[in-house]
């Protein structure tokens, strides 16, 4: 007769060998152990502003994103100015000092094959420039909030006026 992992115990009855209380196997405890420790260590990773808030140098810094092919009532809402917040976390991101256009341009494909760069009718690429208070470390430029900002990043910029989405293209100190 096999034992399987039993074993008789001296009032007659079968008691499993290998488990915590007779319950649970002490292997399992220690894969949930595991496993618990590995989940804190992804969730610290992911979740630490360690490097944000170990800048020490307040800066004052502006930032300038690109809006492509707005018509010109919004470049004129642009241009209005005021705070400026993100549109999905609220956070406040800063102030329009400036906003510069351009006539947008659109690549398009002709019947031979060949693409050109032709001008869109009523259309403008807006180049806005908003200030923020800050700080600085070796990784880049935060807001107060710890928000990051950096070159080639999407904006989606909410004014009393408009409401927009662009990329940042530039981030520069402010003396």
């Amino acid at each position: 007769m096999a034992q399987n992992n039993k074993s008789k115990s001296k009032n007659g009855s079968f008691k499993k060998t290998g488990k915590l209380f007779g319950i649970i196997s002490i292997i399992d405890v220690l894969v949930v152990l595991c496993i618990a420790a590995l989940a804190f260590g992804i969730y610290a990773r992911y979740t630490s502003d360690s490097d944000a808030s170990a800048a020490t140098e307040r800066s004052k810094f502006q930032y300038v994103y690109k809006v492509e092919s707005v018509r010109e009532y919004t470049l004129e809402a642009l241009r209005k100015g005021g705070p400026v917040y993100d549109r999905e976390t609220k956070e406040y991101i800063g102030d329009v000092v400036g906003v510069s256009a351009e006539d947008a341009k659109m690549e398009i494909s002709k019947t031979d094959g060949k693409y050109v760069i032709v001008t869109v009718p009523d259309k403008y690429d807006a180049y806005v420039t908003i200030e923020v208070d800050g700080k600085y470390n070796s990784l880049g430029h935060y807001t107060n909030d710890n928000r990051y900002i950096g070159a080639g990043q999407t904006l989606n910029a909410l004014s009393k006026f408009s409401n927009t989405e662009g990329q940042i293209i530039e981030v520069k100190d402010v003396e």
